[in-house]
């Protein structure tokens, strides 16, 4: 464990991970595969909410959030399954397995690379909610408790996906495991964003425990999968 440490601590680890966030980004720029199926998926999924809802908008607005996290939960099980099957499928992880490169700097990357492709995402989808069912997704703290919620998925999906992609039934493995996993994550969330859907902003004590429940997730995570990462990929 001290000797995982002192690696992380090492520049070269930190520059690793960037070097592999970065790869992630450049690939996705060119295929524009991962993104454009969340994209789409999402577009889809909130239109079809919007018009099966439109006849009660006030029951509408109440699910709104709920909503919120399902599309972001669905979008991001294909993106996760589409970005590290792509790597998968071209052989391009096993080369990063060969090189003398540190497992969790792998890990770390593949992590930023797919939470930036989900924060995309939630800025799209925070348009089209304030505009289809009219809440304050733009408000600050809104926005925080998504990216820490997005985080602690992402941590917990690459670790998954790591564990499926090599499975025949990847694609209803990945759901399967994946979701009742970040149940414990999404019903903090949605408690914490639903209390800023009111007009009048309610106070830090009335959010304070979904919020640190969503930190302690992410921090749970980020740990399981830095230990055991190495082991995943190497089975």
């Amino acid at each position: 464990m001290s000797q995982t440490m002192n690696k992380e601590k090492n520049p070269s680890f930190w520059r690793a991970v960037w070097t592999i966030t970065w790869k992630d980004l450049q690939i996705e720029r060119h295929t524009r595969q991962t993104i454009s199926i969340m994209i789409m998926f999402s577009l889809v999924t909130v239109i079809m909410f919007n018009f099966a809802l439109e006849t009660n908008l006030s029951a509408a607005r109440d699910v709104s959030t709920g909503l919120l996290w399902a599309t972001i939960l669905l979008a991001g099980t294909l993106g996760l399954n589409r970005a590290l099957s792509i790597e998968r499928d071209n052989q391009t992880f096993d080369a990063l397995l060969i090189a003398p490169v540190d497992r969790n700097a792998i890990y770390l990357g593949k992590v930023f690379s797919v939470t930036l492709f989900v924060l995309f995402l939630e800025a799209i989808l925070v348009v089209l909610f304030i505009v289809f069912f009219n809440k304050p997704f733009w408000r600050l703290p809104v926005l925080m408790i998504l990216a820490l919620g997005t985080f602690g998925y992402v941590a917990a999906g690459v670790l998954i996906t790591s564990m499926t992609i090599q499975s025949r039934s990847r694609d209803v493995l990945l759901p399967v495991l994946l979701l009742p996993l970040s149940l414990p994550l999404i019903l903090p969330a949605s408690m914490a964003v639903a209390a800023y859907m009111f007009p009048q902003l309610p106070q830090w004590g009335e959010v304070q425990s979904a919020v640190y429940l969503v930190i302690l997730y992410d921090l749970l995570m980020l740990t399981v999968g830095l230990i055991t990462y190495r082991y995943v990929v190497e089975s």
